[in-house]
């Protein structure tokens, strides 16, 4: 799917996104927790929003999201 989608430089832009957003996070490394995050870069880029700054802006957003759903309310 994200190669159909996506030139190489978006590509990489997005895996870029996604491993600064993970990196030295407690739970950077779980499979959900990226999932997330990622689901949440690619939807930026398929707006056409693909500049690294708006694909890490995107993931950062995702990871407060995740978040408040993991904090008992």
């Amino acid at each position: 799917m994200i190669s159909e989608h996506f030139d190489t430089r978006t590509r990489i832009n997005m895996k870029l996104a996604l491993d600064r957003v993970c990196r030295n996070r407690p739970v950077g490394e779980d499979h959900d927790f990226r999932r997330s995050v990622a689901e949440h870069i690619i939807r930026c880029a398929l707006t056409g929003r693909t500049g690294i700054g708006q694909l890490v802006d995107a993931g950062e957003r995702a990871m407060i999201r995740t978040r408040q759903q993991r904090e008992p309310t």
